[in-house]
Formats: C-alpha cells, sequence, structure tokens
C-alpha cells in the first residue's frame, strides 16, 4: 500500500511540474499568444507612423484620417463600439516609427491589444532624399540618386514591419502608400511621380507579404487632385514648362517654398504637402473600404 501511495504521490508530483513549467514558458512567451481584448463588442484600433496619421493639415480637429475613419464604421457597424489610438508624429521616417515604437511601452501594449493596426510611412524617408539631391544637375541623375536610397528604405520598413508583426499578433495591418504633393505645380517632372511610385511598390509588397496585411493606394486621386483627365494633365503640362524656364531651380523651390502657382483641391494651401479636409477624407473612405472588404478585425 506504501509504495502504491509513493508512486501516486510522484506522478501527481510529476504532473504539477508540468505544469507549471508549461505555465512558466507559455507567461515567458506572451507573443505567440494573442491577447485581443475577450470584449467581442469592442474594436480597438491603433494607427502608427507620421504627420499624414498625426493629420497636419486637418482643419476640423478630428486627427485626419484617423478620426473620420472611426466615424464611418461607428456608423456602418453599429453592433460594435469602437475606440483608437494615434501615434503618428510629423516628420517621422521609418527608422524612427520603429524606434519610438520600440522605446514605448504604451505603443507597444496598445498593438497587441490592437483589432486592427494602420499606417502611414514613406513620405518622410522619400522627400529627405528629395532634400538631398534636389541640386541635381538634372533629373536624370536625380532619379538615380533617389533609387539608391530605395534599399536602405526598403530595409528600414521591413524593420519596422518585421517588429509591429512581433505584436500584432492576429490583427490585420493596412499600410498606405504615398503620393506627389508638388505635382500640379511640377508636371512636367514625371521622373518625380516615378520615384514616388518606386517607394510605394514597397509598401506595396512588404504590406502583402505580411499575414493579414493590406495596401492602401491613394497617389492618383492625392497627385492630380481635380486634374483626372488626360487634356487636363497635358495643360498642366505646358504651363509648367513655360513657368519652369523663369526658374533656376523649380524643383528645389516647390520642395522648399511651396508654390501655389495651381492649387491641388485635396492638398492644404497652407504647406502644399499635407492633405487638406478632402484629402483626408478621400484617405478614410479608402481604410475604410479596404476594413469593410477586409474584416478580420471583426469578432465573431
Amino acid at each position: 500500500m506504501r509504495n502504491f501511495l509513493k508512486i501516486c504521490l510522484a506522478f501527481i508530483f510529476g504532473i504539477f511540474v508540468i505544469l507549471a513549467l508549461g505555465f512558466f514558458f507559455v507567461s515567458k512567451n506572451p507573443v505567440n499568444h494573442p491577447i485581443r481584448s475577450s470584449d467581442k463588442h469592442h474594436i480597438f484600433v491603433v494607427f502608427l507612423g507620421d504627420s499624414l496619421t498625426y493629420g497636419v493639415g486637418d482643419q476640423t480637429r478630428e486627427q485626419g484620417y484617423t478620426g473620420r475613419t472611426i466615424k464611418l464604421l461607428e456608423k456602418t457597424f453599429p453592433e460594435y463600439r469602437f475606440s483608437f489610438k494615434n501615434f503618428g508624429k510629423p516628420g517621422d521616417r521609418s527608422d524612427q516609427i520603429l524606434k519610438r515604437l520600440n522605446h514605448s511601452t504604451e505603443q507597444q501594449a496598445a498593438v497587441k491589444k490592437a483589432d486592427a493596426v494602420v499606417m502611414t510611412v514613406g513620405g518622410n524617408d522619400l522627400r529627405q532624399q528629395f532634400m538631398r539631391y534636389a541640386n541635381a544637375p538634372d533629373k536624370i541623375q536625380l532619379s538615380r540618386d533617389i533609387r539608391q536610397g530605395e534599399d536602405r528604405y526598403k530595409q528600414s520598413l521591413t524593420s519596422l514591419l518585421s517588429r509591429i508583426h512581433e505584436l500584432r499578433t492576429q490583427a490585420p495591418l493596412f499600410l498606405f502608400g504615398n503620393y506627389n504633393p508638388i505635382f500640379v505645380n511640377t508636371a512636367s517632372r514625371n521622373d518625380i511621380n516615378q520615384d514616388v511610385q518606386g517607394y510605394n511598390a514597397i509598401n506595396k509588397q512588404l504590406a502583402e507579404s505580411q499575414q493579414g496585411g493590406h495596401y492602401l493606394s491613394v497617389f492618383r486621386q492625392l497627385t492630380y487632385g481635380q486634374y483626372q483627365g488626360r487634356t487636363q494633365i497635358k495643360q498642366l503640362v505646358k504651363e509648367d514648362r513655360i513657368y519652369n524656364g523663369q526658374l533656376a531651380n523649380p524643383l528645389q523651390s516647390a520642395l522648399l517654398r511651396g508654390r501655389d502657382k495651381i492649387k491641388n483641391n485635396y492638398i492644404s494651401s497652407a504647406d502644399h504637402f499635407h492633405p487638406n479636409n478632402l484629402g483626408y477624407d478621400y484617405m478614410s473612405k479608402t481604410l475604410f473600404n479596404s476594413m469593410r472588404e477586409n474584416n478580420q478585425w471583426q469578432k465573431k
């Protein structure tokens, strides 16, 4: 009988040790286990990125596309309660967004709990390249210099998305592309559009390679604004060639000071760079339509 009791006690002790070790290793590995809120009626959205996420240029105090998107979601999905955190910071490049994320326990906790993560990135990386090489002797040299920065940007964005993936577990990711804010006043410089599209291709490729990743394009609407027709664009090109002949360096002038010779109705007249209310309306509708179609964020 004593031997039987000893065997039972040893067996029970062994089970206890296994369970204890299992709990220890699970608690040390939270990334592998989704910690999204168990409240099926609450949806938490986290916004990361630069000034576009922050909402620079928005005159409605709705934090740009972020607040607008939440309003659209609330109206369309009344069965849910929505809340969000906006961690956008003006001027941040991809490496700076990653640095802030790695140094902020608040951001990390928010991304872990998120039901959806949304980000704008790349505009400042590209703008830095343009500013660095704005004095290039010709547009061929400029594009060559800009393309050299694409590999660095791809590496930087890969690191950023990898870190977000570690934190967001099952939450889908929605990643915006960028646009050319100065097109209507530099219409003859098609090379700038090509450079922006080069960076956008990186965003698209890396976003769609992520599990639950979705790419959002706003290039055409925000770049061309109200000038969507071929005839309108040709006229912009013609006027730009005439006007640029009066400037020593039209590209640098447009980048540094902004020009309002012609207005893009989707871009802020305050800085000629960020979206205005109409531009943010378009961004929010683009995001909303993608979230409605790709509804992994909804809790069953």
